[in-house]
């Protein structure tokens, strides 16, 4: 999807200095039940294709900053992924005229984090919450019968003059009758809401958290994890407890575990591989191209692999130690259902929950 000209860049740099961040927005609106899990402050159209946002990054979250990385705490590269997608879904209801009980379906995404201006971010970080702009820009639109159908976003993200990253979002909107025949078909029936499955059972071992850079249990979605020279193996712990994973019912895994799980796999595949502690491990860049649903009722297993060294991911990175970029598969009933490649590298500061408690 190409970017805005450079006129229509400056108008959308102009109109995100305006934005609104004393308050977030109606928590329905960005699919949310829960007040804590609503980040998104402020939506301002520019022109027929593009708006601006703001978010409010929390200073503390149950969630979001229970990283045992300092990096992570302070800037969560999830957290900015979630930010996008509801401004996303925000722009889709109100500005694009997308109907409330749409199905949004997930195509594909990507992020590319600037490690110069992340770093200068978590360096300046405060005891306050962190103000974030988007200016996006959309494209590929398509429509059925006069509505929208789907639609490409492109996120520039800026953090105090700082720009820090790039997100991209590919979405579907499904009616509701026909998103309940594509979820019925080959299942004999509706699939099982996440609701009614009650608390998350470990049916295997579950990782230690800060193997995969976490702090709380409740955060871990690893089971079973298998090591190898060139490959990591692990099941998918389904954490319906975690109201940021599962805030409201779902027929399906959100993609927000399966990116959690890619990045835990990745944090723990890297340590494996000689790159380096967990709580030193930041997310620099992230591609998802999704295949088909994950079901809560049947097992999910993930591979982690070395990416090829070759090209772009591989060359050093400005901030941190040498990226390593690792690609994750997911499968289920035999067949792969989401890939994902993620580049890791080593936070410069490398402080972990640990290490200041040792200090002090």
């Amino acid at each position: 999807m190409a970017g805005a000209t450079a006129a229509g860049e400056r108008e959308l740099l102009v109109a995100a200095e305006s934005l609104d961040f004393a308050r977030t927005v109606d928590r329905s609106v960005v699919h949310r039940r829960n007040p804590t899990e609503v980040f998104l402050a402020d939506v301002r159209p520019v022109g027929p294709q593009g708006f601006v946002a703001a978010a409010l990054l929390p200073a503390v979250h149950p969630h979001y900053t229970g990283h045992t990385g300092s990096a992570n705490r302070r800037l969560d590269p999830l957290l900015l992924v979630e930010c996008c997608r509801q401004a996303e879904t925000y722009a889709a209801h109100v500005l694009f005229d997308v109907e409330p009980r749409a199905a949004f379906v997930l195509r594909g995404w990507s992020a590319e984090l600037f490690r110069p201006g992340c770093a200068a971010v978590v360096r300046d970080a405060t005891s306050g919450p962190t103000e974030l702009r988007m200016t996006v820009t959309t494209g590929v639109p398509r429509r059925v019968g006069g509505r929208v159908r789907g639609l490409d976003y492109e996120f520039t993200l800026g953090v105090a003059g700082h720009r820090i990253g790039v997100v991209r979002l590919a979405v579907g909107y499904l009616a509701p009758e026909a998103y309940t025949v594509v979820r019925s078909r080959g299942r004999g029936g509706p699939p099982p809401m996440s609701s009614r499955l009650g608390p998350a059972a470990v049916a295997g071992e579950l990782t230690a958290p800060d193997r995969v850079g976490r702090r709380r249990a409740t955060d871990t979605v690893l089971l079973d994890v298998r090591t190898a020279e060139r490959a990591v193996t692990a099941g998918l712990r389904v954490p319906v407890e975690n109201i940021s994973f599962f805030d409201h019912d779902h027929d399906h895994v959100p993609g927000m575990v399966l990116l959690e799980a890619a990045r835990q796999v990745a944090t723990l595949a890297t340590a494996h591989w000689g790159g380096g502690a967990p709580h030193r491990t930041v997310m620099s860049r992230m591609t998802a191209s999704f295949a088909a649903y994950a079901e809560l009722d049947q097992p999910v297993t993930l591979t982690a692999v070395p990416a090829d060294a070759a090209g772009p991911a591989a060359e050093p990175d400005r901030v941190g130690g040498s990226p390593r970029p690792v690609d994750v598969t997911f499968h289920q009933g035999g067949a792969e259902i989401a890939r994902m490649g993620l580049t890791v590298a080593l936070d410069v500061d490398g402080t972990s929950t640990t290490d200041r408690e040792r200090v002090a």
